[in-house]
């Protein structure tokens, strides 16, 4: 990570982004793509990781054929460049793998090898977009508290109210991220507020957080046919609800990056993949003098 001498992020590392929720089905993969879409529109160089590992159809949503599995990476059957897949112009995705089962449990070493490859891999790009998986699993508490920023997506649904939050209790008090983008999903203004109100309130009373509204989309046909069909919204879907959906996108790739101090940012693939080496080797050490 570079930092500027005021603590300030210099545009020379990537910005790298989380899209997490509590629970499933709130479309927290169809943001993704479509924030990784939009910001390459723009020019950006970006990377889409499917880190749902075990459950991942990022590829699968854009229509696309995955070379290999982020488990080949860790065990050593491939490198990290041959699984890349080509999604758009200056949109790579980086799949994760379905219906593996030791993705969806990997263990810390093999978290800390694929952050090492990560490393790497990221230094070409602009923005990376971290589709994690939902709930607050430890895949998902690892990347996520591993990323820059993160991105809550949630609907009016209650139970994905009282997940979300869930979710973002976990991060603040055991992982020390006290900044997070909130996006609503299937809600009109209206309700997306109240929704937003809702968790602020909970998490004003309970927890040390800023939470920070970045837009909804509305509920629309347009989206179940865009996902039927593996195609981008761009592609399927009214303008009506293209710009809707560019409303957000916009709205969240426009927020500053985190300074270094009390921003909420506590981790960058560096500092973590550090941390973890220095765990290991404090193992090591004691393991040796015992």
């Amino acid at each position: 990570m570079n930092n500027s001498p005021d603590g300030l992020i210099t545009q020379r590392s990537p910005q790298v982004i989380a899209v997490s929720s509590g629970k499933g089905g709130v479309g927290k993969t169809f943001i993704s793509v479509h924030l990784a879409a939009r910001a390459a529109q723009q020019g950006k160089r970006v990377l889409l990781i499917d880190a749902d590992l075990g459950m991942a159809n990022v590829d699968i949503m854009l229509g696309l054929t995955a070379k290999g599995s982020i488990l080949q990476v860790i065990e050593g059957q491939a490198e990290i460049h041959d699984i890349l897949v080509k999604g758009a112009e200056r949109l790579d995705v980086l799949p994760g793998g379905s219906g593996l089962h030791e993705l969806a449990h990997l263990s810390s070493s093999h978290q800390h090898i694929l952050l090492s490859e990560l490393d790497n891999l990221t230094r070409n790009y602009d923005l990376v977009l971290v589709d994690t998986g939902a709930g607050i699993g430890e895949n998902v508490m690892f990347y996520a508290s591993s990323s820059e920023s993160v991105l809550i997506v949630l609907t009016p649904d209650p139970t994905s109210l009282t997940d979300a939050y869930a979710l973002i209790k976990v991060l603040s008090t055991r992982h020390n991220t006290t900044r997070f983008m909130v996006a609503v999903n299937q809600a009109d203004e209206v309700a997306a507020q109240v929704v937003f109100r809702r968790l602020l309130a909970v998490s004003d009373r309970y927890l040390d957080v800023i939470l920070d509204y970045v837009g909804n989309m509305p509920e629309c046909s347009s989206v179940r046919t865009a996902i039927q069909s593996q195609k981008l919204l761009y592609a399927c879907g009214s303008q009506k609800d293209i710009n809707n959906l560019n409303k957000l996108a916009d709205s969240a790739l426009s927020r500053p990056r985190p300074s270094s101090g009390g921003s909420g940012l506590q981790f960058s693939w560096q500092s973590t993949l550090a941390e973890g080496l220095h765990a290991n080797a404090m193992r090591a050490d004691e393991s040796i003098s015992s």
